[in-house]
């Protein structure tokens, strides 16, 4: 990458999300980095620009990168809806919605939360592609699917309740962490205190779980498992009413992001890049540049994507490419 477009496209952002519309498009979301005076606080997160970035790899250089910029938008996610086309999806905490490719870019209507099935639920804290279709999960239990531009369906009824607080926190933030599912009709939804429900396409269903711990991933295996990650990195694996712990934990921090491709399960933070295989919890063993872009991790028409703090690497199943190495940047360009 030319200093130009390390300049106009990276500079002063790191990844905080990714997402695959197929393998030569990639979208890459950045967020602001600052710098503060001595006195000055953290700004108000919706004062922090997010960026989103797509990248056409088999474009030439000069024409790859396209980017749209963020403001009033607070924590954020983005993924990959097909429908009706495929484009990207950026949703933040307070439901804003920002819908990028094949024609689209602008701004949507926000997440809709209080209709005539029941009273008002919270905000959208994560984002999954199931199906084709974009999921969105968040506090009080909160579940929706984007069925096309504008048009947010609510997956809630009476038969998924809202929680009951037992501890002192905001009882916007007591909900679903996360959600997956190995068809629309097969979901699996997680957050809470071992706070676990599944849903059959009509009603929902709480699970027995043998953990009370904080949870925050789950992902359905293409071995017909489902992964479900939570505090400090443990792992539970099981279906229905059958589950068993396959890691302690024991990580610095949570796991961010939990996905399936090829044979196994992909676990990533900050910190580090792990796979399971055969209920064995073990380190990727990446090479230190591929391994500098812990973070994040998407996956989409055969090759997974690894976004974070230091840049961004795709792998085909055989060997890894480096998108954006942050690092390198810098030592040749300068701060």
């Amino acid at each position: 990458m030319d200093k130009l477009s390390f300049d106009e496209y990276f500079r002063n952002f790191h990844f905080v999300d990714c997402a695959v519309r197929s393998r030569s498009i990639i979208y890459l979301l950045g967020r602001q980095e600052y710098e503060l005076e001595e006195g000055d606080s953290d700004p108000d997160e919706s004062e922090v620009v997010k960026r989103l970035t797509n990248l056409i790899l088999d474009w030439p250089e000069e024409k790859r990168y396209g980017y749209a910029d963020l403001t009033g938008f607070r924590i954020i996610n983005i993924e990959v809806s097909e429908v009706p086309k495929p484009h990207a999806v950026a949703v933040d905490y307070k439901a804003q919605v920002y819908a990028r490719g094949s024609g689209y870019d602008q701004v949507e209507t926000q997440v809709p939360f209080d209709d005539e099935t029941g009273p008002q639920r919270g905000g959208i804290g994560k984002l999954r592609r199931i199906d084709g279709y974009v999921y969105g999960v968040g506090g009080r239990r909160s579940v929706c699917r984007r069925e096309g531009p504008n048009h947010w369906v609510p997956l809630w009824d009476k038969s998924l309740p809202l929680p009951k607080v037992k501890r002192k926190v905001d009882e916007n933030d007591y909900g679903f962490d996360d959600i997956h599912g190995f068809s629309a009709n097969d979901l699996y939804a997680v957050g809470g205190e071992g706070d676990v429900w599944h849903y059959d396409g009509k009603r929902w269903k709480q699970i027995p779980f043998p953990s009370h711990m904080d949870l925050y991933n789950v992902c359905c295996g293409g071995d017909g498992q489902v992964y479900i990650g939570g505090r400090s990195g443990a792992v539970f694996r099981g279906r229905e009413n059958r589950w068993e712990k396959i890691h302690d934990g024991g990580l610095s921090l949570r796991l961010e992001d939990m996905e399936w491709y090829q044979d196994r399960v992909w676990c990533t933070n900050d910190y580090g890049v792990w796979t399971i295989k055969d209920g064995k919890f073990e380190d990727a063993g990446l090479p230190l540049a591929i391994g500098n872009c812990a973070g994040h991790l998407a996956v989409g028409d055969g090759v997974m994507v690894l976004a974070g703090m230091y840049g961004a690497a795709m792998y085909d199943g055989q060997e890894w490419q480096m998108l954006v190495d942050l690092i390198e940047l810098y030592r040749r360009y300068g701060k």
